[in-house]
């Protein structure tokens, strides 16, 4: 990918039986738990258990759909799982069948997930790229009853039930293939002394995509509403708004996004750059996300 770095991560378009068991909400109270990142990745990794043996460290991905484990882990550590048949996956954009077994128990903090669907897949997930060797994707079909709080600068993050309560200045989300789509108001220079601000608000929908390095503007788009000059390779946006939350004169990178991964209905990325400095809530079960700032030396 030449306009960004990415993660060489497997793009995982997994096609499940019907008749395969759905994932059940896990036990346990919520708690805080300490995660690590890879350098220009905004994707945290969580150290769990599998069956009780602990010490594997997972990626938790809110734009992948399933639970994924390398090979490598599952020979390692002797687990033994029930098979539940096949899937088939666009792997590095081959498509093949990939072994689904079930794991009896993933334990995240305290937080215990019992009869989890997994996938088999075999191969580097991309985040050794960092130094950080992890063993498979946590996605959102095993997060969907919960809300995930990711606390960057303090790198910690909360899983909990999704309460019945719904606070303000969320925005929602969607799927796009095996990304998560957010509405996004971009305003242009000198917005607040115009006549009429909102002829100078665009309402566009960015990719969210916590494993990329960059935020981008698709070049042409961009050119062609006015954010950027012809011939330029980067951007400031006077205001970016998702939701309640504002960025402003937020630098971009300008790009081609018919040349990404994303599919054609963004005409930009929100990616590590810009969530690294917040805490960002997802409630899955509402498909509802939260952007909000914080400091690093908060405590």
């Amino acid at each position: 990918m030449s306009t960004l770095q990415r993660l060489g991560v497997a793009v995982l378009a997994a096609s499940a039986a019907a008749n395969l068991q759905a994932q059940t909400a896990p036990a346990a109270g919520p708690q805080w738990i300490r995660f690590e990142t890879i350098d220009q990745s905004a994707l945290p990794i969580v150290r769990v258990k599998l069956n009780g043996s602990g010490g594997h460290r997972l990626v938790i991905d809110p734009s992948f759909n399933d639970f994924v484990l390398d090979t490598l882990v599952v020979d390692g550590s002797g687990l033994q799982l029930a098979s539940q048949g096949q899937a088939e996956i666009d792997y590095y954009g081959k498509k093949e069948k990939v072994p689904v077994v079930l794991l009896d128990e993933l334990k995240v903090g305290e937080l215990a997930f019992p009869m989890v669907r997994t996938l088999l897949i075999e191969g580097e997930d991309g985040t050794g790229m960092g130094g950080l060797r992890s063993y498979g994707r946590i996605g959102r079909d095993l997060l969907e009853p919960l809300r995930l709080t990711v606390h960057y600068p303090r790198r910690l993050l909360y899983l909990e039930s999704s309460p019945p309560e719904v606070h303000e200045g969320g925005a929602s989300f969607e799927s796009s293939g095996r990304f998560l789509v957010v509405p996004v108001g971009l305003s242009r220079a000198g917005a607040a002394d115009a006549a009429d601000p909102g002829d100078s608000v665009e309402e566009v929908r960015f990719i969210l995509d916590a494993g990329t390095s960059g935020t981008v503007l698709d070049k042409k788009w961009a050119v062609e509403k006015g954010f950027a000059p012809k011939g330029a390779n980067g951007a400031e946006i006077a205001s970016v708004r998702i939701g309640a939350f504002e960025a402003k004169n937020m630098p971009v990178v300008l790009g081609v996004m018919k040349e990404l991964p994303y599919g054609g209905t963004a005409v930009g990325v929100i990616g590590a750059d810009l969530l690294l400095s917040l805490s960002v809530t997802y409630d899955f079960s509402r498909d509802l996300i939260w952007l909000v700032p914080v400091k690093e030396e908060a405590s």
